[in-house]
């Protein structure tokens, strides 16, 4: 029998539970089957993957007893079923099985949740269109296609949700001269999903060029350790530096969280991160010299600032709207995030924890809150796209979109007359049928 062939209407398939998400752990198989004594029986054992196609995981398996079988597995909500060539004698789980099974679960879990597509992975064709599959011998990696970005799955929703929350309804000097010391003040960030701190200012002492319109070099950070010697700052200076001090506080905090509970504390700091950062960008305009850095972390900023590493910042006061527009395809509906100053969308050159910078005149804009900034980076983390089949575009409206439309505008994009008017369930239902 070939791999991925699809099987006999007859043909047996045990069913084990799954717990804990859709994995399975060793402890979770033995109860399905008598647990082989001795280390002999474990050993010599040659398993590997061969395809996934049909919705079904084909595995070959050759044990040390001289079996040779194919193995077939299909991963449903909260089951697993497998089918062995060998029929399974008796309607349970077979040698080959569980020796299969075991061998796959080897770091105690096998992660199964990829393999778990309704609606797509049921046909080939579908399958193909929506997801990338790539199959070696030790592994398949199942993965949605970069331009369907979050693939909606019915019954557990989208990748990643619990990365934001809903909460609230979205809102919409004297100069030196030439060739002299001066302070500037640059953003400091970092950006990725691991070790990553949230933005904070830093004042840094520099020397002007001749004409005094920019900083050629830079010497020295001030920070609450190693503070710039000789330097008399202004009132907005002033106000400035004790800003810094209380956003490197929250840096430092943030980092060092434990794991449990961090996300409520985590977006504790951010709401008071964000607020400090309402309060210093007033004060920057009042500044010269702007800048971002970026920083690998906190501990970079102890050195000499780099002058490589230093980028002209310019800030807005206006603050960011964010939107969401769904669009309808033949067989597909598409939801994208979408950011506005002044009713003018934004070209993003890059996203920056709790800020965004306009591609077009490199302004950098503050979020309009931590749940905004949460919503937006969780969107861009998947191609700014979530995928939501015509089949289960109801189910995505009564357990997501429901809500979400209520906390955010969304703009529908009318496959008829190719306008875009306000979302509404019941126009949204008409092209359901």
């Amino acid at each position: 029998m070939k791999p991925g062939i699809i099987l006999p209407k007859n043909t047996f398939f045990y069913t084990i539970s799954l717990e804990s998400g859709q994995g399975l752990t060793r402890e979770m198989l033995e109860l399905h089957y008598p647990v082989p004594k001795g280390r002999k029986v474990y050993m010599g054992n040659h398993v590997e993957y061969k395809g996934f196609k049909n919705a079904l995981i084909s595995v070959e398996a050759k044990l040390s007893d001289g079996s040779e079988n194919m193995l077939y597995l299909h991963v449903g909500l909260t089951e697993l079923d497998i089918a062995c060539t060998c029929g399974m004698p008796g309607e349970k789980l077979c040698f080959h099985g569980f020796m299969t099974l075991h061998n796959l679960a080897w770091f105690r879990r096998l992660e199964l949740e990829d393999y778990y597509w309704p609606g797509i992975v049921d046909d080939d064709k579908i399958k193909d269109k929506f997801l990338t599959t790539e199959v070696t011998k030790n592994w398949i990696k199942v993965k949605p296609k970069e331009k369907f970005g979050n693939i909606f799955k019915s019954n557990i929703g989208f990748a990643e949700r619990e990365r934001f929350s809903l909460i609230e309804p979205a809102k919409t000097l004297a100069y030196p001269i030439g060739g002299q010391e001066a302070i500037a003040y640059c953003m400091a960030y970092n950006l990725g999903e691991h070790h990553v701190h949230l933005p904070i200012l830093m004042a840094c002492l520099g020397v002007t060029s001749k004409l005094g319109n920019d900083i050629v070099s830079f010497k020295q950070f001030n920070h609450q350790k190693k503070l710039i010697p000789n330097v008399s700052y202004t009132a907005n200076q002033q106000m400035l530096n004790a800003i810094s001090l209380q956003q490197h506080d929250i840096a430092k905090r943030q980092y060092g969280m434990p794991g449990e509970g961090k996300k409520q504390e985590e977006q504790s700091l951010k709401q008071e991160m964000l607020t400090l950062w309402e309060q210093a960008i007033p004060l920057l305009l009042n500044e010269r010299y702007n800048y971002s850095y970026y920083t690998y972390w906190l501990r970079y900023l102890r050195s000499k600032p780099r002058k490589s590493d230093m980028r002209d910042c310019k800030y807005s006061l206006e603050r960011p709207v964010l939107s969401l527009q769904l669009k309808l395809y033949q067989d597909h509906f598409a939801l994208e995030a979408i950011v506005t100053v002044n009713g003018n969308p934004l070209q993003f050159k890059n996203k920056l924890p709790l800020f965004v910078v306009d591609k077009a005149t490199d302004l950098i804009y503050l979020m309009a809150s931590v749940q905004d900034d949460d919503l937006l980076r969780w969107m861009l983390l998947y191609n700014n796209r979530m995928t939501i089949l015509k089949q289960h575009f109801r189910e995505f409206q009564d357990t997501f979109f429901a809500e979400l439309s209520t906390f955010y505008p969304v703009h529908f994009i009318d496959p008829n007359s190719k306008k875009t008017v306000p979302y509404d369930f019941e126009v949204i239902s008409n092209h359901l049928s």
